[in-house]
């Protein structure tokens, strides 16, 4: 059998258990169930979320396997991972870039990151009443109450609390406008990290040095260019919640390559930062931190492994101590409660991949999926089957694709479009750098001219930035010169009429309440009428089920109010309302209040 032929056979095994996959992909189900009658679109449809993740593993898992074995057995090639966990004294020969061999590119790429910035809209903000409400509200309870997890339960995190807190802080405004200017900055930093993590990646490369300028050029402004200045609903392929993951993977590269101690101190610290900021990403990288505590004591490497393990520690301590035993409980209970429920309160199913032509995500998904299958098939080879990586890359392209692999948990959770762009990001990441760099090699064999080679990186940058100027939008440019001002806009303007109206007429029945109760998915009220929520529970559609639809209740028993917000007609997730997905709460209001207001779908009711 020709070597093409026996190629070819790989690749149709592969492609025909995908397609098989697939194909069975609505025959892979457990059934549903739903002890604490949560009640969200996939549960109405009687649908376990946890088939996707199923289904998620057999079609990556089943193809992956096949690629192994007939490499092995197929092609007879032999496995390359004698030194992966002893050979961490070798030091490669290969060149590698320093910082000050970049630092004019880096400037250029920076200049491309600055018109990005000032070409963006950032003067026209629009008001999303649910995913602005997730920041305003609770930033505003945190600042009145003075309370972190025990006075907002997000759908995020401690990031919907603290993002909006520190814009505040920092511009001396409480307003819609100066959020929205403080994660642009935060945007700023991130595409900056971005290109971070691109010059530390590209080491791995095993190109002339020449080749690697052109390589982190190239590189860099595909990754600038995939996260925008969107707020709130940041979906780009690399969002502001990324940023973690990055700096994560800038220490983790230090560590791995040299063993430095500041890297380990900055890697438990971020480990212990994340799930205080994002629930979801916080999970993502502690399994990235447990995954070093495995690689550490196999390596024996116990030295290490104590300083990482006691730094991780003391950091909880320290948190303990300043904020309290009540706010720790609150946040383990909240991220208990999120990494149990969330897919049942919010959760969409997964389109089945190939022959899903009904559902609208489900070009997206099938390309999600193969994307994530190719990532892995390259790192996999480059691990087992290649052996011009030194041992130390091949445990950082361990580390890549694991977090690559766990990552696309987001599409399987929400799995709309949007979501399914966001886990795409290492994939694409790892496509891209392997596609660049064995173009690039095959320059290289080539010997091509050296004065071509020592231009290409310049030239290409001259280029890109003379098209970003020619796409420049002088107008955003203009009014942004005036940014500063946009922190000063009227909140109220934001709003529709309807809005306004109700806010004007509902402020006399609140005025003398400390606090508010929000029935209502239209969670940026309360802080439209500068009130606190009496209890932790401001986006309320989070909580459906018995166990803590009976803590709501028990709140509106103990805690003195006479008002509470029943309904709004503005958005509601996945089309299902407050009062349907909490039935307990619901029937419990219709017992003990009256409705006293209904105009233009906004209602309140008062306690009899």
């Amino acid at each position: 059998m020709s070597n093409f032929f026996k190629r070819f056979t790989i690749f149709s095994l592969i492609l025909l258990s995908f397609i098989l996959i697939s194909y069975l992909w609505n025959d892979i189900s457990i059934p549903l169930e739903n002890n604490n009658q949560t009640i969200g679109y996939l549960t109405i449809q009687n649908y376990n979320p946890f088939n996707d993740t199923i289904r998620y593993i057999c079609i990556i898992s089943l193809p992956l396997f096949l690629y192994f074995f007939l490499q092995i057995y197929l092609l007879e090639k032999k496995l390359k991972i004698n030194n992966l966990l002893n050979n961490f004294n070798y030091t490669s020969d290969r060149p590698s870039l320093s910082f000050s061999e970049i630092k004019y590119y880096f400037l250029g790429i920076l200049l491309l990151i600055i018109i990005q910035f000032l070409s963006f809209d950032h003067s026209h903000t629009k008001l999303d009443h649910l995913h602005d409400g997730d920041y305003l509200t609770p930033a505003f309870n945190f600042i009145s109450a003075k309370g972190i997890w025990s006075s907002a339960f997000s759908s995020h995190g401690g990031a919907d609390i603290f993002y909006a807190s520190m814009a505040w802080s920092i511009f001396k405004v409480t307003s819609v406008s100066s959020v929205k200017l403080f994660m642009s900055y935060f945007v700023i930093i991130l595409k900056i990290l971005s290109v971070f993590f691109i010059f530390k990646f590209i080491n791995l490369s095993i190109l002339e040095k020449k080749l690697k300028k052109f390589l982190f050029v190239i590189l860099s402004i595909i990754l600038i260019n995939f996260s925008n200045f969107e707020f709130p609903m940041n979906y780009s392929i690399i969002s502001y919640r990324d940023i973690y993951y990055l700096i994560f993977f800038i220490f983790l590269i230090d560590f791995i390559y040299f063993r430095s101690a500041v890297s380990i101190y900055s890697i438990s610290f971020i480990s212990f930062l994340t799930p205080l900021f994002h629930i979801d990403t916080g999970i993502y990288l502690n399994s990235l931190f447990l995954l070093l505590i495995i690689y550490l004591t196999f390596t024996k490497e116990f030295k290490n492994l104590f300083k990482l393990l006691s730094s991780y520690i003391c950091y909880w301590l320290i948190l303990f101590i300043f904020v309290g035993q009540d706010e720790i409980l609150s946040f383990v209970n909240h991220l208990i409660y999120m990494a149990q429920h969330v897919d049942l309160v919010h959760g969409l199913q997964h389109p089945q991949p190939i022959f899903g032509t009904g559902d609208k995500h489900g070009f997206r998904a099938t390309k999600g999926l193969l994307l994530q299958l190719l990532a892995c098939i390259v790192v996999l080879r480059e691990i087992f089957f290649r052996d011009n990586r030194s041992a130390k890359d091949k445990i950082f392209l361990i580390f890549l694709i694991f977090m690559s692999f766990i990552a696309y948990k987001n599409a399987l959770g929400r799995s709309d479009a949007q979501h399914i762009r966001m886990s795409s990001d290492f994939p694409l990441i790892i496509l891209f750098f392997f596609t660049m760099e064995s173009f690039l090699k095959f320059l290289q064999k080539k010997d091509f001219n050296n004065n071509f080679s020592k231009y290409l990186s310049f030239s290409t940058l001259i280029i890109l930035i003379t098209f970003y100027f020619h796409t420049f939008n002088l107008n955003n440019f203009k009014e942004n010169i005036f940014l500063t001002s946009f922190n000063e806009k009227d909140d109220f303007k934001l709003l529709d009429q309807d809005s306004k109206k109700f806010i004007n007429e509902s402020a006399r029945y609140f005025k003398n309440e400390k606090c508010i109760f929000n029935f209502t998915t239209d969670i940026s009220l309360p802080y439209f009428l500068k009130k606190s929520t009496c209890n932790k529970y401001f986006s309320p559609w989070l909580i459906s089920g018995i166990k803590l639809e009976n803590e709501y209740i028990k709140d509106l028993k103990k805690i003195k109010h006479r008002y509470i917000i029943y309904s709004s007609p503005k958005y509601y997730p996945d089309n299902i309302n407050t009062k349907k997905r909490l039935k307990i709460v619901n029937d419990y209001l219709n017992k003990n209040y009256d409705k006293i207001y209904s105009e233009n779908g906004f209602e309140i009711l008062k306690k009899n």
